[in-house]
């Protein structure tokens, strides 16, 4: 079930910023009568590992339009890694991106998954992640309206692109060992019969020994 939250004041105070991008081209496709929506999605995961959803562009729009918000959208909000879908788009693509990053000096690490025929998979991580309730969109954003209406009718509906930013984000952080904020409160480790330890509140609550 998706979690909805009040605005970017309700982020966790600490979140590891993803992005993921869906990249189309000007011409129709899958038997559609005009062309799909280049889509960037900015996320966040939490030091327990739930996805945040940040902030969106989307467009029907030219490469070059789609690549200038990428940047843009890289330059705001400092992103960890990006991730971008491959084949034959991802090809074309993607000596563009690497040029517009240098020509503007803001760089993030693109990962390219493999392309995925089977709409059902590439969905399958995020499904279980919101599935689980660790999903987060905020309210009264268009943006957001529109890509839960999309992941519910996925893969049926009009349009899949958004729906598309997820999954590509969903298997991108379940990939990834690390994405998740360390937990900076997680009390220190006591060493038996120190003097830490010998001081370590009364004798009920003293940590457990333990041996090894």
């Amino acid at each position: 079930m998706i979690q909805m939250y009040e605005g970017l004041d309700a982020l966790p105070k600490s979140l590891r910023t993803y992005g993921a991008s869906d990249y189309a081209t000007m011409e129709p496709r899958h038997g559609k009568k005009e062309p799909d929506f280049t889509e960037h999605g900015v996320w966040g995961v939490d030091k327990i590992g739930d996805l945040w959803a940040i902030d969106w562009w989307s467009k029907q729009c030219e490469t070059d339009v789609g690549i200038a918000q990428f940047i843009r959208l890289v330059g705001l909000w400092k992103p960890i890694k990006w991730a971008n879908e491959g084949g034959l788009i991802d090809k074309a693509i993607g000596p563009s991106i690497r040029s517009a990053m240098q020509h503007a000096q803001k760089f993030v690490a693109i990962e390219s998954l493999p392309s995925l025929d089977d709409k059902a998979v590439k969905l399958q991580a995020f499904h279980a992640r919101a599935t689980a309730g660790t999903v987060h969109f905020p309210v009264k954003r268009a943006w957001a309206d529109n890509c839960i209406e999309q992941l519910v009718k996925f893969p049926g509906g009009r349009w899949d692109d958004k729906a598309d930013v997820c999954g590509l984000i969903g298997r991108m952080v379940d990939q990834m060992m690390d994405a998740r904020v360390p937990v900076a409160d997680r009390k220190p480790l006591l060493v038996p019969f120190t003097e830490a330890w010998l001081m370590h509140g009364t004798e009920s609550e003293k940590p457990k020994v333990r041996f090894f």
